[in-house]
């Protein structure tokens, strides 16, 4: 009786130094029955081998769950991204056709002007506009034109060559390999080249 009075206060003593209350053997014994153990083994183990496969399967189903609710706040976080992805495309498309409706609108006079215009140079106005205004768009977005002057160096990646001209039709003093003309603009936003210009060089001995 003594010895199981003293085995008491240590099981006491223990769960009182851990903060947490000592299992019940009959919960341990009903919890080693639902996960399948017979009972004859159930019987033939010590009262410390039982209570370690209740904390280990335990906090194997801790662990399970803990699991689970990171995969469901994952999978949630992905939901999220993919909204948020879709969203802002969205936006970005909307607001790029609001800033394009005003050279639209441009388009639209210029085309009702064409039909009353008295001269070509009004035409070429308005179409002129209509220009402007893209460029106003493209440049809202950070959009660069790039055109190269005559006598510039040739800029492999922000210039295409598509041609050579000779010396003599390229007005100035313009080097031979240089920009002789730029047939039609590049575009760029910062570094990142959209498209390169492309130019005519001046054509040299080789």
């Amino acid at each position: 009786m003594e010895s199981e009075r003293t085995e008491d206060t240590t099981e006491q003593a223990a769960a009182g130094e851990t903060g947490v209350d000592a299992p019940d053997p009959m919960e341990i014994e009903a919890f080693l029955v639902e996960l399948g153990l017979d009972d004859t083994l159930i019987d033939g183990m010590s009262p410390e081998s039982r209570e370690a496969i209740h904390r280990l399967a335990a906090d194997r189903r801790t662990a399970e769950e803990a699991k689970l609710r990171t995969l469901a706040d994952f999978r949630n976080f992905q939901r999220r991204s993919i909204e948020n992805e879709t969203r802002a495309h969205r936006e970005g498309k909307a607001e790029l056709v609001r800033e394009l409706l005003p050279a639209l609108d441009q388009f639209d006079l210029a085309l009702q002007s064409a039909e009353s215009a008295t001269s070509v140079d009004q035409v070429v106005t308005g179409v002129r506009m209509v220009r402007d205004e893209l460029l106003r768009a493209f440049a809202s977005r950070g959009v660069e034109e790039l055109v190269a002057a005559t006598g510039d160096e040739f800029e492999p990646g922000r210039h295409e060559a598509i041609g050579m001209m000779p010396p003599e039709h390229v007005e100035g003093d313009a080097a031979a390999g240089s920009v002789a003309v730029t047939v039609s603009p590049g575009f760029a936003i910062g570094d990142y080249i959209l498209r390169p210009a492309k130019v005519m060089l001046v054509q040299g001995d080789d």
